[in-house]
């Protein structure tokens, strides 16, 4: 199964990131992780349900690190 190439939107986080600015969905994403060239380092990307679009709001995730106990 292929799925279909989607352009990445980067956009502006203002107070909120919740409302899709493509086709005005106003019930939050979905999320997806892509990896980076830097190991560790993963860009994190919202997808709306409704039509699909993905945004970059400029967030990444290291991956790897572990919680201390206290």
């Amino acid at each position: 199964m292929t799925q279909k190439q989607r352009k990445i939107k980067k956009m502006q986080m203002g107070k909120q990131f919740r409302d899709c600015p493509a086709c005005g969905y106003t019930d939050g994403f979905h999320n997806m992780l892509e990896k980076t060239d830097k190991p560790g380092l993963l860009r994190w990307y919202f997808i709306c349900p409704q039509c699909s679009s993905i945004f970059d709001i400029g967030l990444t995730v290291t991956k790897g690190l572990k919680a201390s106990a206290k």
